[in-house]
């Protein structure tokens, strides 16, 4: 076997493999990589005489270097604890990391940096994937079985999704399970992948549970992210051969100054998806009638700074994981399912997301409900007569600060961002309407009773004030 040095860049730590002392390593370097760069380079003049020079013997072989027809550039080495947990096939890792590092889920790979989402409306998961041989996006989605708490892929069957609360498993057809956790802003982030034999990956974030600062696998083999304000700035990781600690990190750069792979290498997938009209939209543009929409939207029920997306399409300034459209979608057995805002309103602070925002509701209404409710604080009003229709129910979900007070033509009833409608990225408020005297209708009959804002204030129709 041809044994070769790795770059120079690797340093010696111990002779005693002592896992948390690895980790904690890992987490100075993060720190002080400027430092750790000029030492590493002075390490091609010499070497620790206790250890000898860090070796690691790799015979040319696809652990480390890719067959011809590889679609990604870089390579889980779960069984192989020779190597580092992520091998990159190029001088530096792709810029686009956050976007295109992907792991085996079933037939697909999902994305390990995106969340798995619930849509209330249709009692389903989504988890953004790309296909298994990485150049192409897909939204693996779950459907609720028979079965309590149970869901399973559509179309193929070989995922199947456990809820318990604020734990979500899903399971593959080979054995590999994937835990995902509720953060501190409500959002299911994958913590823990565990195959057939044991070999697992603890996913660990930052003290907010918003960013993936690192992986740590079973052997103690460690990869963290470091993050400058354009996003992954460079990777370290630490591991282990023949009882010699090892520490690299790789810078990542532009794409414009990153080494060229072969012509045969595909292009690694970067998943933007979620900031472009997906291809199975029902509707393919954000038109001049809905900004007019919208803005009236924003007008009846927001502040002077309120931003409405009432048209299945969310403010495109609104955090880069949030996708853009979430109307109506074909499925590919060509049924047409309806979106999270599909006939329903989001009410911002700003286009960012970020603003806060009194909220108000139209005068009119002749019931409604005595208090928010516990889970996502939402309050129904009925009014005989809103806007272009009679017989309407309005239901406002995550108010804050509760309180009814008449301000001029308008009543004030709180603040956007209440339970359910608020996390350090974003706080909005969620407004539909039904047809009829409903109350706050079960999640599975609000679709076929939701009634189109757009269909109940026609633009031309402005608040007074």
């Amino acid at each position: 076997m041809q044994r070769k040095t790795y770059l120079s860049s690797l340093v010696p730590i111990s002779r005693r493999p002592r896992l948390s002392f690895v980790f904690r390593v890992a987490s100075i370097f993060v720190c002080v990589s400027s430092l750790a760069i000029v030492v590493m380079s002075a390490s091609r003049a010499r070497s620790d005489g206790s250890v000898g020079r860090a070796r690691v013997f790799v015979a040319k072989s696809p652990e480390i270097e890719p067959p011809l027809s590889a679609p990604l550039d870089y390579k889980w080495n779960i069984d192989n604890t020779h190597f580092p947990l992520l091998s990159f096939f190029g001088e530096h890792p792709n810029p686009a990391m956050e976007r295109s590092l992907s792991y085996p889920m079933g037939r697909n790979r999902f994305l390990v940096f995106e969340n798995l989402n619930y849509d209330e409306e249709r009692d389903a998961y989504i988890l953004p994937s790309i296909s298994s041989d990485g150049v192409g996006t897909h939204l693996i989605e779950f459907e609720a079985t028979k079965s309590s708490n149970s869901f399973v892929s559509m179309n193929t069957n070989d995922l199947r999704l456990i809820d318990n609360g604020a734990r979500k498993i899903i399971r593959a057809g080979d054995g590999t399970s994937y835990l995902f956790l509720r953060y501190s802003d409500g959002e299911f982030r994958c913590a823990d992948i565990r195959n057939v034999a044991n070999h697992h990956l603890n996913f660990i974030y930052t003290s907010n549970g918003l960013k993936l600062h690192g992986v740590e696998d079973s052997g103690g083999r460690t990869v963290t992210f470091n993050y400058d304000d354009d996003g992954i700035a460079s990777i370290s990781q630490t591991w282990i051969v023949n009882a010699a600690a090892l520490q690299k990190t790789w810078i990542v750069v532009d794409q414009s100054t990153k080494p060229l792979l072969p012509s045969n290498y595909l292009r690694p997938v970067e998943f933007t998806s979620f900031k472009k009209i997906p291809a199975n939209a029902l509707v393919r543009e954000y038109t001049r009638d809905m900004t007019d929409s919208d803005k009236l939207l924003a007008k009846i029920f927001g502040g002077p700074n309120a931003v409405a997306a009432g048209n299945g399409f969310e403010p495109s300034e609104l955090a880069a994981s949030y996708p853009l459209y979430r109307g109506d979608i074909v499925g590919d057995d060509g049924e047409i399912r309806r979106g999270h805002l599909s006939y329903a309103v989001h009410l911002y602070g700003n286009s960012s997301g970020t603003g806060d925002s009194p909220l108000y509701i139209p005068p009119g209404f002749t019931l409604r409900s005595n208090e928010p409710s516990p889970t996502d604080a939402a309050i129904t009003f009925y009014y005989p007569k809103l806007g272009n229709l009679t017989d309407v129910t309005l239901a406002v979900f995550h108010i804050a600060d509760f309180d009814i007070q008449p301000e001029g033509d308008r009543v004030r009833i709180g603040n956007i961002g209440g339970m359910g409608g608020s996390s350090p990225l974003y706080k909005h408020s969620h407004i539909e309407f039904y047809r009829g005297n409903t109350g706050l209708p079960p999640a599975d009959t609000r679709m076929r009773l939701r009634i189109d804002p757009a269909a109940v204030f026609a633009p031309t129709m402005q608040p007074k004030g």
